[in-house]
């Protein structure tokens, strides 16, 4: 947007309500509300993509009052020891130069260019000194913070004359842009990473976040002006933080007493520009942004299971994206509602459906997450002491392995040795498709089906000869465990795509949030539900909201690692482990697709639950 005089004259008065400290710093006289002009968050999920840099870009020229774009760069997240200063600063200036060119490059007519300078403001004593933050004046349109830690940053920068300049500017109308540990910044309720060791799997674990409070008296927080109803999360797509962010919020409503904050959770190479912290707009680059809401259904919290994992229900969730043509998208910080183009979508209902069921099966169905390489072995213990109470002769009890593709005899002996250490007195027979004639199950007590690798299963699946053996197989035992992919291809639709691999599941997970990445194939059905499982190990959120958008009547449910959901008699899914179970219910979202592919939804209903509760619509 070109400056205008009206754009001027708004500055102008802003300017009035500052007062300057005689120590160099400056202070507000009545804060960002009393200046009267809008204020411009842009938090980027990470990265210096040339997308992201010029979405800051613009957000700091729609306010600035010219000739130039004036951005400060603000590299408090890199790191303090002395010894590292030198090459931290040419690190920081080469992050400055990226910022101006891509500044350069957008601005529109009559800016004649953009200038982006680096204050130096990496240790506490350069906070504290206002001659390094001198750069932060009247004309400034904006700064940008550099990502790196969080923790680190606000340490440095909380309660300094620094801290006040920025303040000051972000007040007067300059917009505050970063990535990753510069967005998380820019909410005053701050997540500060894991606790210890825990990380993505652990994310619905009570206090599995290392939360710094925007309302305690320390220096423990976010920027002084950062958004009071949102609390971001970053990398969040890439780095499976839907967990971390679901149980902060659950947290937060804790402390505030009743009142959670908004969760924003912005990926990688993305961002989303939050406007006088009361409206999200203009998703730019990549991907998609998540916003994630326990108010508006009413939302339970309860931590259950020796682990203190989350159960909530009707958890309102949007996917946000950048906007196409005549369908702008747009997110009430306040009300808590969205906007397509020109319309208010209707608030959803709190979910009401049926747990999935395998109605076809003779008895018990356990669909695992993958219960035998993890840590537990709670759900094989509990699935073989069923399977001995099920054992009319014990003399011939066996439990039959099938694999779903000719490769995976290493794995068969895995999950065989698994049984037998769970106590398991009887024999454990082995038979693969593609491997001579298929093992009789007949009597059998139980059966196991294995799928390690997505790629290969498909044949397994589409020959008509085998998926009748298989499916007779699981519908006529006693008792049934269907693990790892071998879990989804039960439901109505599977995922064929490969796993992902050490060096590329971050780019996986970003993938997971494209529609149709999942390659989709039909299930046998014999559960009436979508299943994707290892949900939080492998980043898999994504799939939930594919197969969401591609089957929208049906409920998606995520397993995670050690854990398996137990079909039971009357409709009955119960969770058995130490991890969680996820389902996702899109029955009342829209759903589209963004202009960069990503899956775009409102309304998507998410539903948590931990060992021993039923899954159900309920609270």
């Amino acid at each position: 947007m070109a400056p205008t005089s009206r754009l001027r004259a708004a500055r102008t008065l802003a300017l009035s309500t500052v007062a300057v400290v005689a120590a160099g710093g400056v202070a507000l006289a009545g804060g960002p509300a009393s200046a009267g002009v809008p204020t411009t968050m842009t938090p980027i999920g990470g990265g210096y993509t040339l997308a992201t840099l010029q979405g800051f870009a613009r957000a700091a020229a729609d306010g600035a009052s010219g000739p130039t774009v004036d951005i400060v760069v603000i590299p408090s997240s890199y790191g303090d020891a002395p010894e590292d200063r030198e090459e931290n600063l040419a690190l920081a200036q080469e992050r400055t130069d990226q910022v101006d060119a891509a500044c350069d490059a957008v601005v529109p007519a009559p800016f004649t260019g953009c200038t982006a300078v680096l204050a130096p403001l990496l240790n506490r004593a350069d906070a504290e000194d206002p001659a390094n933050s001198a750069m932060v004046t009247t004309q400034t349109d904006g700064f940008f913070i550099l990502g790196g830690d969080q923790g680190l940053a606000m340490s440095i920068l909380a309660d300094t004359p620094a801290e006040d300049r920025m303040e000051a500017a972000f007040a007067r109308g300059a917009a505050v842009g970063g990535t990753s540990a510069g967005a998380a910044v820019e909410s005053r309720s701050m997540i500060n990473g894991y606790v210890g060791d825990l990380g993505a799997s652990d994310g619905l674990k009570r206090g599995s976040s290392l939360m710094w409070w925007g309302d305690d008296s320390d220096r423990e927080r976010g920027l002084r002006f950062g958004s009071e109803r949102a609390i971001y999360d970053q990398h969040f797509y890439q780095r499976g933080r839907f967990g971390r962010l679901l149980s902060t919020l659950a947290t937060s409503d804790e402390h505030f007493g009743g009142r959670s904050k908004v969760g924003v959770g912005v990926d990688y190479a993305t961002g989303v520009v939050n406007t006088s912290d009361r409206r999200l707009s203009g998703v730019f680059g990549a991907t998609s942004t998540a916003v994630l809401d326990l108010e508006t259904l009413r939302s339970p919290v309860r931590w259950v299971g020796e682990d203190d994992v989350l159960s909530t229900r009707n958890v309102v969730t949007h996917l946000l994206t950048p906007d196409a043509p005549r369908a702008a998208t747009t997110y009430d910080l306040a009300t808590r509602r969205l906007t397509l183009g020109r319309s208010q979508v209707k608030g959803p209902r709190a979910g009401h459906w049926q747990a999935p069921t395998a109605s076809r099966a003779a008895g018990t169905v356990y669909l695992g997450g993958d219960v035998v390489n993890g840590d537990s072995t709670q759900v094989v213990e509990q699935f073989v002491a069923e399977a001995r109470a099920a054992t009319r002769t014990p003399a011939t009890a066996r439990i039959v392995v099938i694999s779903l593709d000719a490769s995976e005899s290493a794995a068969a002996k895995d999950y065989a040795a698994a049984l037998t250490g769970a106590g398991w007195p009887g024999t454990v027979q082995h038979t693969a498709y593609g491997v001579g004639t298929p093992a009789d199950t007949t009597g059998a007590t139980a059966v196991v089906v294995i799928g390690e690798d997505p790629t290969k299963l498909a044949a397994a699946v589409a020959d008509r000869s085998f998926s009748r053996y298989l499916t007779k197989a699981v519908t006529t035992a006693p008792v049934v465990l269907a693990d790892r992919h071998a879990a989804g291809v039960l439901g109505q639709w599977w995922s064929s795509k490969a796993d992902p691999t050490g060096s590329n599941y971050e780019d996986e997970a970003i993938a997971n949030f494209r529609s149709g990445d999942g390659q989709w194939k039909r299930g046998l059905g014999v559960v009436d539900g979508n299943v994707v499982p290892s949900l939080t190990y492998d980043y898999r959120w994504g799939k939930l909201f594919d197969i969401g958008q591609r089957d929208d009547h049906t409920l998606a449910v995520g397993i995670g690692e050690d854990t398996a959901i137990r079909l039971g008699a009357r409709r009955t899914a119960t969770v058995v482990g130490p991890g969680s179970a996820v389902v996702l219910d899109p029955t009342q979202a829209r759903w589209w697709t963004g202009p960069n592919g990503a899956i775009g939804a409102a309304n998507v209903l998410l539903n948590t639950y931990g060992d021993g509760e039923r899954l159900s619509a309920g609270r």
